[in-house]
């Protein structure tokens, strides 16, 4: 049993290294005539019009992002776009620094009711408005 499947093994890769043969010698046989599809005269033409392409420089990542400094002055500028009604990621855009900056900066300067706060002054309006109609 084993040497049966051992020798359908070599089969297999004889038939293997055959096809391997095939494939490179179409490959070698379809490089040697590629010069003739882009209808240039010979392989040296052919090399010589590719590296006259020019290549788009490479982006070189030098690691993180540069961080812009958050100054009192930007502080104030985001102030002024939060109270004129400008969206935070539009804010975060403009002056280059993160969403979650913003929300920091906005926590800072007083300008984000805490949770719960909304709920306390709805609760708060009710009971004055009861009160109201109670001394009528």
């Amino acid at each position: 049993m084993p040497s049966k499947k051992l020798k359908e093994l070599a089969a297999y890769k004889a038939k293997i290294a055959a096809l391997e043969k095939e494939i490179a010698a179409e490959q070698t046989k379809k490089l040697a005539n590629l010069h003739k599809e882009v209808d240039l005269e010979s392989t040296e033409a052919l090399i010589a019009a590719l590296k006259s392409l020019k290549k788009a420089p490479r982006k070189v990542s030098k690691g993180r992002a540069k961080r812009t400094r958050i100054t009192d002055a930007i502080k104030a500028e985001v102030g002024k776009a939060v109270k004129a009604g400008t969206k935070g990621a539009e804010i975060a855009r403009q002056f280059g620094i993160s969403i979650p900056s913003i929300q920091n900066i906005k926590n800072e300067l007083g300008l984000v009711k805490k949770r719960g706060q909304k709920k306390a002054a709805k609760k708060a309006a009710k009971k004055k408005t009861a009160k109201k109609k109670a001394k009528k």
